[in-house]
């Protein structure tokens, strides 16, 4: 019955068992582990790392995981060919730009700079985001020149569109003076 639940190489390999073979399920568990697991990972050639490219709408984030993932099985890959490699993967020319002006010595000094690089665009972003043009947002609403108090009602016959110049208070409240006529006045 077990035998019908394989399929594929499975059910190959099972059916050229030799007969009693396997005594239990250890036995089973253990021969079929040995026969289809590797014993040592695969290991990638170094010249490989030229061929990690950022892939189309992939994120630098990501990107960088990717590459530091792949390039970990790569035994013998100098830090100069990780280098290199990560910076011909790139599709930023912008970042690229950047660090062919100053080449790191290391992949750590690499990878610094790439964060430093991609939080300085989400902050430009943002600021390109939060910025407010000179002209007003909504074409449709007028300037006016009456405002509202703080519930949102006109002041119209309140009195607050009222001025009155000093000028003119003075000449309706001030008193008249009064002249003294008993006073001599040099002219």
């Amino acid at each position: 019955m077990f035998n019908s639940t394989l399929i594929g190489a499975a059910r190959v390999w099972f059916d050229e068992l030799p007969p009693e073979s396997i005594d239990g399920y250890k036995d089973m568990k253990a021969a079929l582990l040995s026969y289809f697991m590797q014993h040592k990972k695969y290991i990638k050639d170094p010249v490989e790392i030229h061929n990690i490219k950022q892939r189309d709408g992939e994120t630098l984030e990501y990107f960088m995981e990717r590459f530091k993932v792949e390039t970990e099985r790569m035994k013998g890959a100098l830090e100069c060919m990780r280098i290199s490699g990560f910076m011909h993967g790139i599709n930023n020319p912008e970042l690229t730009k950047r660090l062919n002006e100053h080449v790191h010595m290391t992949m750590e000094e690499m990878m610094i700079a790439t964060t430093a690089f991609i939080r300085g665009e989400a902050a430009a972003a943002n600021k390109r985001k939060g910025r407010m043009s000179w002209k007003p947002q909504d074409q449709s609403k007028k300037h006016t020149d009456k405002r509202l108090d703080f519930r949102g009602h006109s002041r119209d016959g309140r009195g607050a569109n009222r001025f009155t110049s000093s000028l003119e208070h003075q000449r309706k409240y001030q008193r008249p003076r009064q002249i003294n006529s008993n006073r001599h006045h040099p002219w």
